[in-house]
C-alpha cells in the first residue's frame, strides 16, 4: 500500500487542512506565503501530491502549528 493512501496520511492531511482554516488562510493565501502556485496546496489537500518531511514542517510553521502537535495527533 502506498503511504499516500494510509489512514494516518489521510488524518495528517485533514489536520493540515483544519490548521490552515483555523489560521483563516485560503489555499491561495497559503500558497502565496510559500511562493507556490495555489495548485500546489490543492494537490496536497486532495491527496494528489505527497508531502516530504521538510514540506510538512514548512507548512506547519506557515500556518502556525507545531509539527510535533500534528504528529502526536496521528500517532494515537
Amino acid at each position: 500500500m502506498k503511504t499516500i493512501y494510509h489512514d494516518r496520511y489521510q488524518i495528517l492531511i485533514a489536520c493540515l487542512i483544519r490548521e490552515r482554516k483555523r489560521a483563516k488562510l485560503t489555499q491561495l493565501q497559503l500558497a502565496q506565503k510559500l511562493n507556490k502556485p495555489q495548485s500546489y496546496i490543492a494537490k496536497i489537500e486532495a491527496r494528489d501530491r505527497k508531502l516530504d518531511v521538510l514540506e510538512f514542517v514548512i507548512l506547519c510553521e506557515t500556518v502556525g502549528v507545531s509539527p510535533s502537535e500534528i504528529l502526536l495527533t496521528i500517532s494515537t
